[in-house]
This record gives C-alpha cells, sequence and structure tokens, in this order.
C-alpha cells in the first residue's frame, strides 16, 4: 500500500500540469464538465481554498471510473483531512474496480480510522482473499484505537478473520490483546505469526515485550539472543536488544553487544554514542574517549561527542580538559546542561568570580539564552550566601527581560516576608503571562494562604492548579494549609495525609503533625513524629517538640539549574 503520507505536496505549476495529465489520461478533453472540475479544483487549491477543492474532487470522483482522478481526489481529501470524503470515494473506488488492492487497503485503513470496524473486518477480508500472505503491518499507522472499548470492538471485528493465519492479522489482533493486559492469548497469536514470518523485527519485539510484561525476563533475553544471533545484520533489533539488556540494568552484556555493533556499523551515529555512554557508566573512560571522538566528524553528533567526554573528563578529575569541552558546546538544550557544569566546576574549586565573569559574557555572546544564564547566576549567588547579590541581579534581569516567567518567579521565591506588595505583583504578572500554569497557581494560593488573607481566591487558585496538575503534594499542601487557616481541621487531615503519602517532604509532615494536634489525634500524631525522625534525623524541628512547618519559602520551586544528574544511563538517547 502506497503510504500516502510521504507523498510530496506539489506547487500549483505542478498541480496545473498533474490536472491535464489526469485529463488526458482519463479521456477526458478540455471544456469537459469534469475536466474543468479538476481544473478549477487545483486552481482552488492553490489559492488555499481546500475544503471547495476537496468538495469538486468528490464530486467527480463519484462520478469518474478513472484511476487517476480517483486516486488524485483521494489524495486531496487526505491532505485536507476530510476522512469522511476520503472513506466515500474509497468505496466508490472499490466498487468500480472491486479487484484493486491499493484501493481496499485504503479502504480498510480508513474504516478503521473512523471506528467501522466491521466494515474494517469485511475489506480486510477481500484483501486476504486476493492474497492470504498480505502485508497488514501498517494499515493501523497512525490510527491505533487507544480506548479499551474500540479495541475490544475491533478485536471482535477481527475474530471471523483469524482462521486464514494471516501473520500480519495475528499480530494486530496480539497488539490489541497486549494493550488489553491480555498476555497469554497475544503471545499465541504473535508465536504463530513468527513461525510464518520469523525474521520481522516488529513481530519480533512484540514478542519480546509480551514476555517483558509478563515477567519472563530470562525467556525474553534468551529469545533475543537467539534472534539477534540469526539476524546479525538487522542493526534495529540489536539496538532494541541493547535498550532491552540497559533497562533490565545489564549494562556489561549491552556494552558486550555495542562493542560487536560498533565494529559493524563504526559510522552510526546513535550506537557510536550509545556505547560512549555506557562506557563512561561502566567506568571505561578510554572506551568511552574512543567512541565520542569518533563522533566528532558527524556534525550531527558533535555537540553530544564534545559534552559527554566533557562528563567522561569530569569523571576522570581532569577538570581543565572538562572545561575545554564544555566550551565547544553550542546545542541549544546541550548548551545549557554545559554550562552548568562549567559553574559546577568553578564553584568547586573556589573560582566563584570566574563563574559569574563568565556567565556574563555568555550573556553578551548568547542573548538568546540570557533569561537562563541570568538564573543559573542567581542560583550561584544565592546559593554562596550572596542573596542582596543575587536579588540585585534578578532585579536588573527582569528590568531587561520583563516578561521572562521564571525570572518572575524566582524573585518571588526570593523576596523577604514583608515584600507583600511586591510579591502580589509578580504572581499577578505571572498569571497574566501563564493563567493556566499550576505552579505560579499555586504559587499565589499559597502566598495569600500563608498570610491568612483572601482564602476564598487562595482556594480558587489551589483548586484550578490541582485541576490542571492532579495529585502534586506541593498543590495538595497548598489545600491543606488553607483548610487549616479555615479550621477546616478533618478536610486539613485528609487532604495533607494524601501529600504525605505522595511525597513525604519534611515540611509537609510538619503541617500534618499540626493538623493533627489541632484535631486532637495524638496517637495519629506521635506515628507520624517517629516515622518523621527517622526520615529526618538530624532535623533540630523534631528532637523534642515539633515546631509549625517553615512558611518562608513557597512550596513549588523553580528548577533548580545547578541541578544535574550523575548517572549518564539516563542521558541514554
Amino acid at each position: 500500500m502506497r503510504n500516502w503520507y510521504a507523498r510530496l505536496v506539489v506547487t500549483s505549476r505542478q498541480r496545473l500540469c498533474a490536472v491535464l495529465l489526469i485529463g488526458l489520461i482519463s479521456g477526458q478533453a478540455a471544456g469537459q464538465p469534469h475536466f474543468l472540475n479538476l481544473l478549477t479544483a487545483e486552481l482552488a487549491l492553490a489559492r488555499g481554498q481546500g475544503m471547495y477543492a476537496t468538495e469538486l474532487y468528490r464530486h467527480t470522483a463519484l462520478q469518474s471510473s478513472a484511476f487517476n482522478v480517483l486516486d488524485r481526489a483521494l489524495f486531496v481529501a487526505l491532505e485536507q483531512q476530510q476522512f469522511e470524503i476520503a472513506t466515500e470515494i474509497a468505496k466508490h473506488w472499490v466498487e468500480v474496480h472491486p479487484e484493486h488492492v491499493p484501493a481496499l487497503f485504503y479502504l480498510a485503513h480508513l474504516s478503521l480510522r473512523l471506528h467501522d470496524y466491521p466494515l474494517a473486518a469485511q475489506t480486510l477480508d477481500r484483501i486476504l482473499s486476493h492474497d492470504p500472505d498480505a502485508a497488514l503491518d501498517r494499515i493501523l499507522e497512525g490510527i491505533y484505537p487507544e480506548s479499551a472499548e474500540d479495541r475490544n470492538a475491533l478485536l471482535t471485528a477481527l475474530q471471523q478473520l483469524d482462521s486464514r493465519n494471516n501473520p500480519s492479522l495475528l499480530v494486530m489482533s496480539a497488539g490489541l490483546l497486549f494493550d488489553n493486559n491480555q498476555q497469554t492469548e497475544a503471545l499465541t497469536k504473535v508465536n504463530i505469526a513468527l513461525k510464518k514470518r520469523p525474521r520481522v523485527t516488529a513481530f519480533i519485539t512484540l514478542k519480546a515485550n509480551i514476555l517483558i510484561k509478563q515477567q519472563q525476563y530470562a525467556a525474553a533475553q534468551r529469545f533475543l539472543q537467539d534472534k539477534v544471533r540469526q539476524q546479525p545484520q538487522n542493526k534495529s533489533l540489536g539496538i532494541f536488544y541493547v535498550r532491552y539488556l540497559l533497562g533490565r540494568k545489564l549494562q556489561r552484556e549491552a556494552l558486550a553487544q555495542l562493542d560487536k555493533m560498533t565494529r559493524q556499523w563504526p559510522q552510526d551515529g546513535e550506537i557510536v554514542l550509545l556505547a560512549g555512554l555506557v562506557s563512561i557508566d561502566q567506568q571505561r573512560p578510554l572506551d568511552a574517549e574512543k567512541y565520542l571522538l569518533q563522533l566528532l566528524t558527524q556534525d550531527s553528533y558533535i555537540d553530544q561527542a564534545y559534552y559527554y567526554l566533557g562528563v567522561n573528563a569530569e569523571r576522570l578529575n581532569r577538570p581543565d580538559v572538562a572545561e575545554v569541552y564544555f566550551k565547544k558546546v553550542q546545542q541549544d538544550d546541550l548548551y545549557q546542561k554545559a554550562q552548568q557544569k562549567l559553574a559546577l566546576l568553578r564553584i568547586a574549586y573556589g573560582r566563584l568570580p570566574e563563574a559569574l565573569s563568565a556567565l556574563t559574557q555568555e550573556r553578551i555572546d548568547h542573548p538568546d539564552h540570557a533569561s537562563f544564564l541570568y538564573l543559573l547566576q542567581v542560583q550561584l549567588l544565592n546559593q554562596n550566601q550572596q542573596r542582596e547579590r543575587a536579588r540585585q541581579l534578578l532585579d536588573e534581569a527582569i528590568d531587561s527581560l520583563p516578561n521572562q516567567s521564571e525570572l518572575l518567579y524566582t524573585r518571588v521565591l526570593l523576596l523577604a516576608p514583608e515584600e507583600v506588595a511586591q510579591a502580589e505583583r509578580d504572581l499577578n504578572q505571572l498569571l497574566s503571562l501563564e493563567p493556566d500554569n499550576p505552579t505560579y497557581l499555586n504559587a499565589y494560593a499559597y502566598a495569600l494562604a500563608n498570610q491568612n488573607i483572601d482564602l476564598e481566591k487562595a482556594q480558587r487558585l489551589a483548586n484550578r492548579a490541582n485541576q490542571l496538575s492532579p495529585n502534586q503534594p506541593e498543590i495538595l499542601d497548598t489545600l491543606g494549609l488553607i483548610a487549616l487557616q479555615q479550621n477546616q481541621i478533618e478536610d486539613a487531615i485528609l487532604i495533607l495525609t494524601r501529600a504525605y503519602q505522595i511525597d513525604a517532604k519534611l515540611n509537609i509532615g510538619l503541617r500534618l503533625v499540626q493538623a493533627l494536634q489541632r484535631g486532637q489525634r495524638e496517637p495519629d500524631q506521635q506515628k507520624l513524629l517517629e516515622d518523621l525522625r527517622q526520615r529526618y534525623p538530624n532535623e533540630p524541628r523534631l528532637v523534642a517538640s515539633p515546631l509549625l512547618p517553615s512558611n518562608s519559602a513557597l512550596p513549588l520551586m523553580s528548577p533548580n539549574p545547578l541541578n544535574h544528574s550523575t548517572s549518564i544511563a539516563n542521558s541514554v538517547p
């Protein structure tokens, strides 16, 4: 079946040539009504009148049996995402040319898209009557049924066709069963399919995924090993196997497989990068360097190579070399990570002034990253007990970039408790910029609740945040604080208990202790205190009777630009 999504969209001049050819090939002379319809439709497409063109093509196609007219009409309808019209054209095409298999493929795909599963099954049956081994693998491309109801409806429709044992149809059913958690039935079908077509990668990976979901890890590994051994040239299967091993934390076995694959495909950037990253995690720095240096010859991987060469040098305790590599990174997402790494390296060796000065120069050289670089400088100052300088720099940043949400939110977090008016101005501006941001909604609600003012507004904002991002412990903590301030103790206990179950943070625990104390639930309070003391043995507020939770900081902190992962495995693409 032709993949219509991959077909090129022609220019208006090409469209005019195309319609002339369509008219000539289909035997319609210039001046005839059908020919004029086609010409008018193509001109309409060139003017951006897609729906009008689709209707013209629909009208013409339903009165035609010419392959070129039907094909073009169907393509235009699909291009305009008019799937019901496309289905109508495909039905007509199949009626006038019942033996034309491409038209049957179109109709099967479209009927599945429109959830007309009986028609889909009938059409698939007709395809299989022409070719029992027809490749139906991609017929669900882009239209896979997401709901259990739709999957069950399609399964019911396909059951009558399974007797043909078409491998693609079996795997289609197996995939549906897999997503419905019917693993045993799915495995039976995919095994039959594999007997007929044992080398199809999609069939192999589906069986592996079923075994994994059944927690038959040893069986999955043996199966994949055998298939990789049988198909040493199958690169995508080899990569799937490597990712399976990494998922099972079998880095040594994964690296052994990657060593083989890098020798077989030395110019494949994905494989070489993966080998480099796993080598770093496995503390094989020389191998990592070897692989990553190979990537410097490939433009699409050069920034990743420089970044991970820097990480590798950092782990070898070669900070000067690491800095050289990190400075070379320019790709947007990795650039910011590299600047974080550079800042951390300089701070680690007591070079704060140099780190700040370098970031100022970076703001000049990379104005597109100015907001991020300002935030990084602010974090460095704040973490080195230079809060006043951090605030001054942040004010400068906001004056320069007044509508940057992250800058405004960071200032909210740095404001002194008495700067209530400034906090309200910044929070109002944040919500005007991003009215549906749950972090900012929650921050405003928390600020109001913390001051015990306008609790009705605080409740409204927190509820909205919880709707947008349900069951976030920080938002639940705010709702619990509001309930406490409103003296709704039982509600507060319920909400804060849920928050603490999700994330046992100290402040949430302390607030729950306060709620239990006010609710005179001493046994629960003591039990919670013991749990907190085990979790936070050096917390002074837990030594004797606990103090109230600290309300000096808002509960949803913006991401710290200095945060970084120490595990390269999390970075494997």
